[in-house]
Parts: C-alpha cells; structure tokens; sequence
C-alpha cells in the first residue's frame, strides 16, 4: 500500500535508524518496499542497511541532486501511496497507518503532513507558503531576523505552531505522504533544481491544478534536521540561493524575478556579513564566502 523514497547522501547511522524505524513500525505490513537511492555517498552508510527484502538499492555513480533522485525513487514505485522521507527522519508506531486512515477518509487530499518532531522532543516548523518577492526583499534587508513576529521568512511558516491541523500550500519534504496518482497529473520534481524548492514548485503545480495539501497535527514523525548538509553550510549555502533565483525566474514575473535577483545579490550578503560580524560568528564568514563565490561561479 505504500513505497518509501529515501535519499542518501553520506547520511552515517541515519540513514539505518530511518529505515529500521520503518520497518520496526510496520506491524500491519503497509509498506511494500522502502526504496533507497544513494546519491554516490563516500561514507559506509548504504552497507549497515538490514538484509531486508523489502528494501530496493539504487546506487548512482555521482550526485545527481536530490529531485532527480527523488525521480528515480518514484518511478520506481507502484503502491497508491509513495512517502518521501529524508534519511534523518524516523517514524513513530502509528504514523503510517494514520497516515492511510486518513488520506482514505478524504480521497480530496492529495498530499498529507505531519509534525515533526525534533531531537529534543519540541515540534519543528515543517510547513511553508508560496513565496512572494517582496518577501525576499525584506529576508534580504534583514528585518525576518530582526523583526520576526511582523516579517516572517519567505517561504518557512515559523510564524505558525504548527499544533492545528490545517490545509496548507506546502509541506516539508522530509516527510511528504502523497498519493501516487499525483505524478500521473503533474509529473514528477523539476530536476532543474538540483535540491532546495523542488518541493515547493511540485506543490505550486499540484494546486495549479486544483490539488490540495494538508498538514496533520495528530499524526506525528521524528526530524532531526539538517542532516546531511549540517557539514557543508557554504555548499547549502551556494544550492539553496541558486535554486531561490530558478523558482524566482520560472514563477515570479519579470520584475518580481529582478526583485529577488537584486536583493539576493547586492543586499543579502551584506547583510549576512554584518549580522555575523555583530554576533561575533566570524568563523562562519567563510561559509558565506565560499556560497557567494560557487553562486558567481555557476551564473
């Protein structure tokens, strides 16, 4: 009834915890096949996975980027429901089944979120908006960080407890619980971004076509967060602006794209530089550095 999609990349013990957690909590046999795909990981993560018939190996020779691998999972799959999980999340003993009791009783829900958990027990904000360009002028100029409560992030609802069930415009692709027919009306993630926002440009499409997403308070999973990319933060950096200006250039007009192009460009590193300078995190200027410079590289 469901196929799991995990995306490895150097994920360590992770990676094996999530899957066991899957199958620890599978009491009821839902899931048909956990599908891995490893997105050519130099560390020993794929060989600790549980000789298990039900997990389905997919090892590429380079990195191909997370929607593109995510599109090799997919299209692997078969059952009417397909769960894209991130490799540093787990799920509880009744997730799944609550999750199909659910997406059973509305057949109008085409996606469905939970809340997440974090390693300390407290929930995560997992659930996001469609982003507008001013808002990524007011991110640039710093205000989401100094005036929270009154200028919330472009696209993360951190503005939001996320303790009411509610439909929502996104959900976080670390635990997205979706019906299977929905590629079958949009296709599959938009492999032009190589990770970052593809997430959020599937759902923009799913609602284009009159789909609908919904986040469940009842139901919860475990996220660690960050994951994979906490020791690479000039690399997340670099990924997360260049796919910003690809949604910008595909869904914004032309003058909302040369809003982001610009406070991207020449107001946000500044901003980022002086706010590390003014909080004493001078070690993390070369982060900053090295994703401006791989960003100017790959323009």
């Amino acid at each position: 009834m469901i196929d799991v999609v995990i995306i490895n990349w150097n994920s360590g013990e992770l990676l094996c915890k999530s899957v066991g957690s899957i199958i620890q909590n599978d009491a009821k046999n839902l899931v048909s096949n956990i599908i891995v795909v490893d997105n050519a990981s130099c560390d020993e993560s794929m060989l600790h996975l549980p000789d298990v018939k039900k997990i389905r190996r997919v090892k590429n020779l380079q990195n191909l980027g997370f929607a593109c691998a995510c599109n090799q999972g997919f299209k692997l799959t078969s059952s009417p429901y397909v769960l894209l999980l991130n490799p540093d999340a787990m799920v509880f003993e009744n997730t799944l089944s609550a999750c199909v009791n659910f997406m059973e009783s509305n057949p109008d829900i085409d996606i469905l979120g939970c809340q997440l958990l974090n390693d300390h027990g407290r929930v995560s904000p997992s659930c996001a908006r469609f982003p507008k360009p001013y808002r990524y002028f007011f991110h640039a100029i710093g205000l989401t960080r100094i005036l929270p409560a009154i200028f919330h992030p472009p696209t993360l609802m951190t503005d939001w407890d996320h303790q009411s069930s509610d439909s929502v415009e996104q959900v976080m692709g670390a635990f997205m619980f979706m019906r299977r027919s929905v590629f079958d009306r949009i296709g599959f993630f938009d492999e032009r971004f190589f990770v970052y926002y593809e997430e959020l440009d599937f759902s923009l499409r799913l609602k284009k076509s009159g789909g609908k997403t919904y986040f469940n308070s009842k139901i919860q999973a475990m996220h660690s967060g960050g994951g994979t990319t906490n020791s690479v933060v000039g690399f997340r950096l670099f990924l997360s602006l260049q796919s910003r200006l690809r949604y910008a250039r595909k869904h914004f007009s032309t003058l909302g794209f040369w809003v982001v192009f610009l406070s991207t460009w020449l107001i946000e590193p500044w901003v980022r530089l002086m706010l590390l300078l003014f909080t004493g995190r001078i070690k993390e200027i070369s982060s900053l550095l090295e994703g401006y410079t791989r960003l100017l590289k790959a323009s």
